[in-house]
C-alpha cells in the first residue's frame, strides 16, 4: 500500500514526543526531590536567560582588546626587565598572563625592541581599555543578579578591579615559573594559587554589582573561577599551544588569533558562570529563608 508507511511514520513521531514529554516529566519529579540537580538546572536556565554563551563572546572580544596594549607594554618593557633579572625575553613572556598564546607573540615580537614612547602610549590606552574591561565585567553581574545592564558606577571600583587583573598575571606569572611535575608540592602549589586566584576574585566580586548578597554567596563563583582559571591556562599551555606550534606554517597568524579567541572565550564563560551561579545559589537561599520566615510566622 502507498500509505502504509505512513501510519508507522506517525506512530514512530508521536511516540518520540511522548517519550521526551515523559522524560520531562521524570526530570521536573527528580528536581523536586533532588536539590543538587534542581540547583543545577536552575544554573543552567538563568545562563540561557542572560545569553550566557553571547554575554562571553562579548568579554572575549573586550579581553582581547584588553591584551593588545597590554602586549605593546611587554613588547617595550621586556628587555629591560630581560636585563635586571638575566633572563631571556621569551621565557620571561612565557611565563606573564592568562593566556599564554599572547605572551608568547610579545616574547617573540619583544627581541625587536621599542622605545619609551610605545610604553606610555601603551599604557593610557591600557587604562582606558581596562575601564571598558571593566564595564562590561559589571554589566554581565548585573544582568545576572539583577536582571538589569545597568551597573552601579563607582571609581573606586574601576581601580580595585584593575588592581585584581593585575594581580591574577603576576599569579599566573607565578604558575609559569614551576615546572609541572607529578609530585604533591606541586599539587600544593596549584592549589595554593588556585585559591589565591578565587580570592582576588572574590575580592573583585564585591566591588561588582551582587544586589547586596553578603560575601558568603560570592565564594562558590569564586571557587569555580580561580580552578577554572588554572584549568584555561594548562589548556592554552599543553593543547593550544602545542596545536599552534604544530599549526604555523599552515594557518599562520589566523590559526594564532582563533586559538587566543577560544582561550578567551573560556574566560569569558568562567567570567559568566561564577556570576550566575552566584546569583542562582543567593536566590534559592534566600528563598529558603523566606520559607522558613513564614513558616515560623504561621506557626
Amino acid at each position: 500500500m502507498s500509505d502504509g508507511s505512513k501510519p508507522g511514520t506517525l506512530q514512530r513521531l508521536k511516540h518520540a514526543i511522548d517519550q521526551t514529554q515523559e522524560l520531562r516529566l521524570r526530570i521536573e519529579r527528580t528536581r523536586t526531590r533532588t536539590p543538587l540537580l534542581d540547583a543545577s538546572f536552575e544554573v543552567i536556565e538563568r545562563d540561557s536567560h542572560v545569553g550566557g554563551s553571547i554575554l562571553a563572546g562579548a568579554l572575549a572580544y573586550r579581553l582581547f582588546l584588553f591584551f593588545l596594549p597590554l602586549g605593546f607594554f611587554l613588547i617595550a618593557m621586556l628587555g629591560l626587565v630581560a636585563r635586571w633579572t638575566g633572563t631571556k625575553p621569551h621565557g620571561i613572556a612565557k611565563n606573564i598572563g592568562v593566556v599564554s598564546l599572547v605572551t608568547r607573540e610579545v616574547g617573540e615580537t619583544s627581541q625587536k625592541g621599542s622605545g619609551v614612547w610605545v610604553a606610555l602610549v601603551s599604557i593610557v590606552v591600557l587604562a582606558y581599555v581596562t575601564t571598558v574591561l571593566h564595564r562590561a565585567v559589571a554589566v554581565v553581574h548585573a544582568l545576572a543578579w539583577e536582571n538589569t545592564a545597568l551597573p552601579a558606577k563607582s571609581g573606586r571600583s574601576r581601580k580595585i578591579f584593575a588592581l585584581g587583573i593585575a594581580a591574577q598575571l603576576v599569579t599566573i606569572g607565578l604558575l609559569g615559573g614551576f615546572r609541572p611535575e607529578a609530585t604533591l608540592e606541586y599539587v600544593l602549589l596549584l592549589a595554593a594559587l588556585g585559591a589565591v586566584l578565587g580570592i582576588v576574585w572574590l575580592g573583585m566580586s564585591l566591588r561588582l554589582p551582587h544586589a547586596a548578597a553578603p560575601w558568603t554567596d560570592l565564594i562558590p563563583g569564586a571557587i569555580l573561577y580561580g580552578a577554572g582559571l588554572l584549568c584555561v591556562r594548562a589548556f592554552d599551555r599543553y593543547l593550544l599551544g602545542v596545536l599552534q606550534e604544530q599549526r604555523r606554517n599552515s594557518y599562520g597568524t589566523l590559526g594564532t588569533a582563533s586559538a587566543i579567541l577560544l582561550s578567551l572565550f573560556l574566560i569569558g564563560r568562567l567570567v559568566v558562570a561564577s556570576a550566575v551561579i552566584n546569583a542562582t545559589l543567593s536566590a534559592r537561599r534566600r528563598g529558603r529563608n523566606e520559607e522558613l520566615s513564614a513558616a515560623g510566622t504561621d506557626v
